[in-house]
């Protein structure tokens, strides 16, 4: 007897706005969508600074629950912690935690019973400021590992290169890891995990998930000196040299305390390309690697495309792995997945189009402001199906 899986759209018209850098819990039997961006939210009066067309400006921290697997939603409350994109939201402890985040490189702890209501675990944490951290639920701890420090924003980026001002200082090459039973107190168990620097993982479990007993480390992006986490492939590579500095990796690693680290699959060994702002998740005894981007074109007939992706993987080891073809869902990146209702589930993430006046634009003026927009949020499900013998 052999498996199959199969994707199945739950919605195509969710009452949350497109949005990317959101992150999704399976808590209580519902579903909640926590946070995320949306460049393109125009002047919804609901985000600081709505119109503004500024990264910080369009975040936003709304709380949307689905009781009925991601039908329907409603919303639930405004949290108080501040909005923001590619941050850990993960269950421990009876909890809904949310850890860090990309923007302004948060470093606030917050939990919640029910998703409406939170308290300040922590204003701030002993690690180090970073954004794109890494994050875990293992060992009855939270985990956080890596991420990025000193990136350039990206409000100002093309603003900074029409003006020729100086890159900014090399980022410190982050390769520690911190656990917490309780958010407050932090444990620093190394400082120099043999893994390279890297981040820009979101997903089940906060992204970096379980399994055979063991944390996994799957891929992951860097941003290297002088370079900034805006990545597109509607600019031109060669004129935009803090794109360059970028690495996405595909190596998998993996750790049974955090501390001593096994790689089981070096850079370029595996058949999935490298990548920044994928999804993982463990379910059905599998490692699973969906969607991310490369920021940077591989072929001209790339350009305007976002360097979105929808490629799906899966491995039962982390060593070998098989693509799970004819991927229903759009291109796209930053999205949220978890595991509920012994499904896995996606939502929102980055779908953008662009029209071929626009992307053709693009290839000549790389400062040029490109007019695209985001597809309508929806929702997915990937289940097992059991095929004959």
């Amino acid at each position: 007897m052999t498996h199959a899986y199969g994707w199945s759209c739950v919605s195509s018209q969710v009452a949350w706005s497109p949005r990317d850098g959101a992150q999704l819990v399976s808590f209580q039997d519902k579903l909640f969508l926590l946070g995320g961006w949306n460049q393109y939210a125009g002047d919804r009066v609901d985000l600081a600074g709505a119109g503004l067309g500024s990264f910080e400006s369009d975040v936003c921290s709304e709380v949307w629950c689905s009781d009925d697997d991601g039908g329907s939603w409603s919303l639930v409350t405004t949290a108080p912690w501040s909005g923001r994109h590619m941050h850990a939201a993960v269950v421990h402890d009876g909890h809904i935690w949310i850890v860090g985040a990309e923007n302004g490189t948060a470093d606030d702890v917050w939990k919640s019973t029910d998703g409406a209501h939170w308290e300040l675990v922590a204003a701030t944490v002993p690690w180090q400021e970073r954004g794109n951290q890494m994050v875990s639920v293992f060992d009855g701890s939270i985990w956080v590992m890596g991420g990025q420090a000193g990136a350039a924003s990206q409000t100002h980026f093309v603003a900074d290169l029409k003006a020729g001002n100086p890159l900014p200082p090399a980022p410190p090459p982050l390769r520690d890891v911190w656990r917490t039973d309780d958010g407050r107190r932090w444990e620093q168990v190394t400082d120099e995990a043999p893994w390279a620097p890297r981040g820009m993982i979101t997903g089940a479990n906060g992204g970096v998930p379980v399994l055979h007993g063991r944390m996994w480390i799957l891929g992951g992006g860097y941003v290297g000196t002088g370079g900034t986490t805006l990545s597109s492939l509607r600019y031109d590579l060669e004129q935009q040299p803090r794109l360059k500095t970028r690495r996405f990796h595909n190596d998998v690693w993996s750790s049974a305390d955090g501390r001593e680290w096994t790689c089981h699959t070096a850079d370029d060994k595996v058949p999935w390309a490298g990548r920044s702002y994928h999804d993982t998740a463990a379910w059905d005894g599998k490692l699973w690697v969906l969607g991310g981007h490369r920021g940077v074109a591989d072929h001209p007939a790339e350009i305007a495309t976002d360097g979105n992706r929808n490629d799906v993987w899966y491995s039962a080891d982390g060593e070998h792995w098989q693509e799970l073809s004819h991927t229903p869902w759009s291109l796209r990146h930053a999205c949220a997945v978890h595991v509920h209702q012994d499904a896995l589930f996606l939502a929102a993430g980055s779908a953008v189009t662009i029209s071929a006046e626009q992307a053709e634009l693009s290839k000549h003026d790389f400062t040029h402001h490109v007019e695209s927009a985001w597809r309508p949020g929806d929702v997915w499900r990937l289940d097992r199906a059991a095929a004959s013998a």
